[in-house]
């Protein structure tokens, strides 16, 4: 039997997050070597907005979490929320909704390489580059053109 190419939207080959790399001076008290990190305070209350995510959040999309070589890696990744667990079976297509989908995707791992600088000053510092990637790589199977939309969002996020 033939097989006939599937449309989907793989997680995996976005970028997840746009991070800047922090800067760690080499002198100094250690509360202050290391930049502060940027913090955005929320603007507003929930509006509509939120009311129609919330409702998203409980339609179903197919999803299928990619297989691992890693042996020391999660064989069954579970993700919670509010209490109520969902757990995937790699490498198989599963219905589930939208809100462990999102959550699937912010479950990210960043590790840090670390790279000599020298400052206006002329004082040595390290440059801490961040490297992000899903924890859970996964692909979106079959889903509305608005949860691919979502997707990106949520990827796109730092």
């Amino acid at each position: 039997m033939p097989r006939l190419a599937r449309k989907f939207v793989d997680a995996a080959e976005m970028e997840a997050g746009v991070q800047r790399p922090r800067n760690l001076k080499s002198t100094g008290p250690g509360k202050q070597a290391l930049e502060p990190s940027v913090i955005e305070p929320a603007d507003r209350m929930p509006s509509k907005e939120w009311s129609e995510q919330m409702a998203m959040n409980d339609e179903q999309v197919e999803v299928m979490v990619h297989e691992t070589t890693d042996k020391q890696a999660n064989q069954i990744p579970d993700i919670y929320v509010n209490g109520i667990p969902q757990r995937f079976i790699r490498g198989q297509n599963q219905a589930v909704k939208w809100k462990y989908v999102e959550l699937l995707a912010r479950c990210r791992e960043t590790t840090y390489t670390q790279q000599k600088y020298r400052d206006d000053d002329g004082n040595e510092g390290y440059r801490n580059i961040p490297h992000t990637a899903l924890k859970y790589p996964f692909s979106l199977v079959s889903a509305p053109q608005k949860f691919q939309d979502r997707l990106k969002a949520v990827m796109a996020e730092v």
